[in-house]
């Protein structure tokens, strides 16, 4: 990890672009949002004007206190947390509302400084309605667009958008598309309190053949920054499919199970017994540093060259590793590093087909949790493993689309911008896909999920290493009575049936003793 001290002492073009600059960001409480508070604070921005709503009767104050004292990724806050409360500027709004819900005061305020917007707010969720889609990703976006146009220092809009926006492509060009819908005309319908109801009924239909609310919405979205491209200088980052952090700031951080992230943790934690997915497949994941490097030096380069459509691939299609290569990995490491906070030892399955995945789960999923559940009434406690199932085959069900197909996706003007940062960069804004070392990342990923995500102290690891190895020898114990069983009660029925005859063989034996003792 590259020091404060060292990072400021560093000098070029890309790092000098953000020093003394007001950016406003959105999405800060998100997992991006917060990688690059952490990295525009080591840039020097002069101010971070944060947006951020009121949220269980937390304020925006309040919620940023949280943020910055829970979470591993704020390296230097513990030592000196004014170097991160003099940079932050908090805006209180919500990006779902009409006009953000900023106040006039601070929109005066961001008019008259701001230079740079990055705005990485979205509903992420895959099941979440179309209507709440569009207002917060859609329309969200709109709003933010008529800031940025009323910003007289503006030198740059980005927009964080999803590799998968334009999914139902084989081949995904760094280049605009036309949108499948008009996105002001579904934000007129999400808006109508007269046809909700119909409105909701007809989404399924509305957003075919993109897979989710999710990817349609980010597709409008991109839509609506390229209606303003002629009035500002816009770009637009595609990550893909976001996971744990390489290096930068720390190995292996997250805070959220989206993705690939909870595939890890199902099966680590013993919950995910069976995935539906093409293991030979490319594995469009990326560590989420390089994805908030790429935004910075993209938002960098396209404020230079704004007449081009910069619009940026951010995938690892130029080191591409498979969903096969992945899994061997990260099995690696699953006696030596077991969750302490798990259901049961690490028995991932996959199979490409979803039928069989489906009768597989109930086997594997479902019976199981049953077995659980009575357990826990006989001990006198809550069932609570079946509705954990339930949450798990939702999970599965949203990500069979992400694991079953794959893409391709153009990188060249990404690599453009690669070319024109400074030989130095790379060590201090890694984003070169080229330079992942798939092992070593991935190493990383499981150690950074346990201790991150699942708060598992290093302190628990030896006792959680005694209990999985008895939980593997209860496995394999379990396994030997219930194969014993089932082949018992296979030659029983197969002897009920004529097909063996145990009578017959037993009388030969009793034969070729009497004969023996004879001779």
């Amino acid at each position: 990890m590259v020091s404060l001290e060292e990072f400021r002492a560093y000098r070029s073009p890309l790092k000098d672009f953000y020093d003394g600059k007001y950016v406003l960001l959105t999405g800060g409480s998100g997992f991006v949002g917060k990688l690059l508070i952490e990295k525009l604070i080591k840039c020097n921005a002069a101010e971070i004007l944060l947006i951020l709503r009121r949220k269980k009767d937390l304020s925006p104050t309040e919620r940023l206190e949280q943020l910055l004292g829970k979470e591993a990724v704020f390296v230097n806050y513990e030592k000196n947390p004014q170097l991160y409360l003099s940079k932050i500027r908090l805006i209180e709004g919500d990006i779902s509302e009409v006009g953000v819900g900023i106040s006039n005061d601070d929109l005066a305020y961001i008019y008259e400084r701001t230079s740079i917007i990055v705005h990485a707010a979205a509903d992420v969720r895959f099941d979440e309605s179309l209507k709440e889609s569009i207002q917060t990703n859609v329309r969200g976006t709109q709003e933010m667009l008529k800031i940025a146009e009323k910003c007289r220092q503006l030198e740059i809009f980005t927009y964080i958008s999803t590799a998968f926006s334009h999914c139902v492509l084989g081949v995904i060009e760094e280049k605009f598309y036309d949108p499948p819908l008009d996105p002001s005309v579904l934000i007129k319908a999400s808006e109508s309190e007269n046809d909700a109801d119909v409105f909701e009924q007809l989404s399924k239909k509305l957003i075919e053949p993109w897979p989710n609310t999710y990817a349609f919405t980010k597709s409008l979205s991109e839509e609506m920054v390229r209606r303003y491209k002629a009035k500002l200088p816009v770009a637009i980052i595609r990550p893909s499919i976001i996971t744990t952090t390489m290096v930068d700031p720390i190995a292996g951080w997250t805070d959220n199970l989206y993705g690939f992230n909870g595939v890890v943790c199902g099966a680590a934690t013993g919950v995910l017994r069976i995935f539906h997915i093409h293991m030979d497949y490319k594995a469009s994941i990326v560590p989420a540093d390089t994805v908030i490097n790429a935004t910075l030096a993209v938002t960098w380069y396209a404020a230079s060259h704004r007449e081009e459509d910069n619009v940026y691939n951010c995938t690892t299609d130029d080191n591409p590793v498979s969903w096969r290569e992945t899994q061997h990995q990260l099995e690696h490491w699953k006696d030596r590093i077991p969750f302490d906070k798990s259901l049961w030892i690490t028995t991932y399955n996959t199979t490409r087909f979803k039928l069989v995945a489906d009768v597989l789960s109930i086997l594997y999923h479902v019976l199981p949790a049953l077995f659980f559940d009575a357990l826990l009434q006989l001990g006198g406690q809550k069932p609570r493993v079946l509705k954990l199932y339930r949450k798990v085959h939702r999970f599965s069900a949203v990500l069979r689309f992400f694991t079953n197909n794959q893409w391709c996706f153009r990188t060249a003007r990404m690599r453009r911008v690669l070319d024109a940062m400074a030989a130095g960069d790379q060590q201090y804004f890694p984003c070169d896909a080229k330079a992942i070392q798939w092992n070593s990342f991935l190493d990383h990923q499981i150690k950074g999920l346990r201790q991150y995500l699942m708060r598992d102290p290093w302190s628990t690891l030896e006792k959680s290493v005694r209990r999985h190895r008895l939980r593997t020898f209860a496995h394999w114990c379990l396994l030997a009575v219930l194969y014993g069983g089932m082949l018992y009660l296979v030659g029983k029925v197969l002897h009920a049936y004529g097909y063996i005859d145990f009578t017959g063989l037993h009388e030969s034996n009793l034969e070729e003793c009497l004969e023996a003792e004879a001779i």
